[in-house]
């Protein structure tokens, strides 16, 4: 069983994650932290509040147990005194292993394949993280590979001064109003951009058998009907090692809500009622809500995402961003993952993760974008309402109120694993709200328990996502809490937990 300590260490630059060994003190995290952030021992400041209610502190030999620090604690790192700004660009990534894409042999029903080019036309789209090689070092770090098309957000930031004012995000898109026999102010007009920079590198698939399961449910069952799929992506972000201030999000888990067709798409119903429960199940997991994947058919005519997806993935985007950046400057680091069959595979299908610019989601925010059935290929600037001026948006030198999605992708690369050890060591538990294969409560249990292997240690027969979520469903949030806590920390499950099971399976 491994005795590694896994600590969530969220301060002013975001979030990281840390892991030291079982015998590690309390010093040994005071000196990785200041690795990662350049804060001194002495200054760092730890609690597990954002506000410093509950301080974490004790002696630099203390055992981390001994100051209330255990595996998958979130310790925040509140000192407001200490300048984070211009240290934490130099923190020492997470060591991560080479990598190689998600693949299977074409034959395969449920199989992903990775797709390492989009089609996408001039700066909007990047091959995967193998076709950067070859190509000129980043600046200021020779060990790190440039990906050609766009840069990290922070070594972006860094040839800017830190000043993100003029970034898309802090952009307000106004309306004006035209008033009659008065002046009229006109609203500045926008330069539509390639983005030049991405918040999320990479997008590793650590549980494969999950991706497989939703694929192949997608590919096996619906895909004749014409129906689509999609699921929320569940995991944690580290520092990928291979870009210059590089950020990787790792896949652990998928969660499919409750959802209906609209036009091409599968989205999820309004205000989904089992949706605070998963997201308490896999906060105590120690995972967090990553991103959103989704399948569809092939686009036409190369483009890569649709103007429908675009104007979906802005708005997910902006639900999920966050000021947490050392600049305050608001982002988000949600990827989302279309899933297409692939001509480069025979038609199996491909993996695509992306995300759109800021600029997408500005648009998004202040309801200038829509899309039409009509337009395959362009989004659209919404018509104006009476006495209403809209910004003018300039399109490659001239006004244009169609703009091609191209101009908003931002491609992410997507990578299975090689030696991380996936947290959730099964997935064979039935999926949750599949019309077609509804979970049954009297039997499914039965099944699962019947068929995992009883070989490994008590904690590891639970750790399936949605057997998880089942439980918290159907008998007690609260058993499922502990559950997940004896998966997260790899302890053996509670003698109590493990009777009341016995009985349901009797």
């Amino acid at each position: 069983m491994s005795k590694d300590i896994a600590v969530r260490l969220v301060s002013t630059a975001g979030r990281s994650r840390i892991t030291l060994p079982g015998t590690a003190t309390f010093g040994d995290l005071q000196t990785e932290v200041k690795s990662r952030t350049g804060v001194e021992p002495g200054d760092q400041r730890f609690a597990l509040d954002p506000g410093g209610r509950q301080p974490i502190s004790g002696a630099a030999s203390a055992s981390l147990s001994a100051v209330g620090i255990s595996n998958g604690t979130q310790l925040h790192l509140v000192n407001k005194e200490a300048s984070l700004a211009p240290q934490i660009l130099t923190k020492v990534p997470v060591a991560v292993e080479p990598e190689a894409p998600v693949a299977k042999e074409a034959g395969s029903g449920g199989a992903a394949g990775s797709s390492s080019s989009s089609g996408a036309g001039g700066g909007a789209s990047s091959s995967s993280s193998s076709s950067a090689a070859g190509t000129k070092a980043v600046a200021g770090d020779a060990t790190k590979k440039p990906d050609p098309k766009f840069e990290t957000f922070d070594a972006f930031l860094r040839k800017r001064q830190y000043d993100t004012g003029a970034l898309p995000g802090s952009q307000k898109y106004v309306t004006g109003t035209i008033k009659r026999g008065g002046m009229i102010k006109i609203p500045p007009s926008v330069s539509i951009k390639h983005q030049p920079y991405r918040h999320v590198d990479t997008l590793s698939v650590i549980n494969v058998p999950e991706m497989e399961n939703f694929i192949g449910y997608w590919m096996g069952t619906l895909l004749e009907n014409g129906m689509q799929r999609a699921g929320f992506m569940y995991g944690y972000y580290l520092e990928d090692k291979n870009y210059d201030e590089g950020t990787r999000a790792i896949m652990e888990g998928i969660y499919e809500p409750p959802q209906e067709m609209q036009g091409e798409m599968s989205l999820p119903i309004e205000n989904d009622p089992d949706q605070a429960r998963v997201d308490r199940i896999a906060e105590a997991l120690g995972l967090e809500r990553i991103g959103w994947i989704f399948t569809s058919l092939l686009l036409e005519d190369g483009v890569v995402l649709s103007p429908q997806e675009v104007q979906y993935i802005a708005k997910l985007q902006n639900a999920n961003s966050t000021d947490t950046h050392f600049t305050k400057y608001r982002l988000s680091k949600f990827v989302s993952c279309a899933v297409r069959p692939d001509p480069a595979l025979n038609g199996a299908p491909g993996i695509n993760p992306f995300m759109v610019s800021e600029q997408a989601c500005a648009m998004e925010r202040d309801g200038i974008m829509t899309s039409s059935p009509a337009e395959a290929k362009c989004c659209l600037v919404r018509e104006p309402a009476k006495d209403e001026m809209i910004p003018d948006f300039v399109v490659e030198g001239g006004s244009n109120n169609k703009i091609a999605t191209d101009f908003f992708v931002v491609r992410v690369n997507d990578t299975a694993p090689k030696k991380h050890s996936k947290l959730l060591t099964q997935a064979t538990f039935p999926r949750e709200n599949r019309p077609t294969h509804p979970q049954r409560r009297d039997t499914d249990l039965k099944r699962y328990f019947s068929q995992v292997s009883k070989s490994g240690p008590s904690w590891s027969q639970f750790a399936d996502f949605h057997l998880l979520l089942f439980i918290a469903k159907e008998i007690d949030v609260d058993t499922a809490i502990a559950i997940a806590h004896c998966v997260r920390d790899r302890q053996e499950i509670p003698e109590g937990i493990k009777m009341i099971f016995n009985q349901y399976l009797q």
